[in-house]
């Protein structure tokens, strides 16, 4: 009897531990999003390869340079440098992209948001006062930000696409959401290497 007891015990011990493992990618992502809503920058961090990320952003972008530049004239003695040149602004840009407070925002609301440019002060008159004829804006908060839903799509034991679907657009199809790639880091443990732009972001 007692023997009995110990191989079930130790079946259910085997069946928690397996559900755990299967279902590992899916809590992954809850405590990810978890982290960016509450802002939790440490946890969300565990989670994420940062120089991978980079990478995986740096890949594609030069490839559309590469292409784009591959299309002009190639007896052009710049040619070179300019591609050069552009792989280099990619290079600054992915860096400029790639940081926590940017990579959390797209777990929290789809989309891998670009650099913000710094926005011009209005002149005004001395005084201070609005120019004549101009009525001066309401105040208001930002916009509300919209919360993602995320779709898992398993590539073996090791690896997983969760891609962002858009309520708007719910039926459009992967290659057209952004992808974060996770892969497995550990037995349950599970890490973003990778950031996949849709794409129709590199038609513009």
């Amino acid at each position: 009897m007692k023997s009995r007891s110990l191989l079930a015990a130790a079946l259910i011990l085997i069946a928690a531990l397996a559900a755990y493992w299967y279902w590992s990618p899916f809590l992954a992502v809850r405590q990810l999003q978890t982290a960016a809503q509450e802002g939790d920058a440490e946890a969300f961090n565990a989670h994420v390869d940062y120089p991978k990320v980079r990478e995986s952003l740096k890949g594609q972008f030069s490839v559309l340079v590469t292409k784009k530049l591959g299309t002009q004239d190639s007896s052009n003695p710049f040619a070179a440098l300019g591609s050069l040149i552009g792989l280099g602004l990619v290079n600054q840009l992915v860096d400029a992209m790639v940081r926590p407070e940017t990579v959390m925002a797209a777990m929290k609301n789809g989309h891998l948001a670009k650099p913000a440019p710094t926005p011009t002060p209005a002149r005004q008159p001395e005084g201070g006062a609005p120019p004549a004829g101009e009525a001066t804006p309401p105040s208001s908060g930002p916009a509300p930000e919209k919360k993602a839903r995320w779709i898992i799509d398993r590539q073996g034991a090791n690896k997983m696409i969760a891609y962002a679907v858009d309520p708007a657009r719910p039926d459009e199809p992967n290659s057209e959401r952004l992808g974060l790639v996770f892969e497995r880091s550990g037995f349950v443990d599970w890490k973003l290497t990778e950031l996949r732009m849709p794409a129709s972001a590199f038609d513009k």
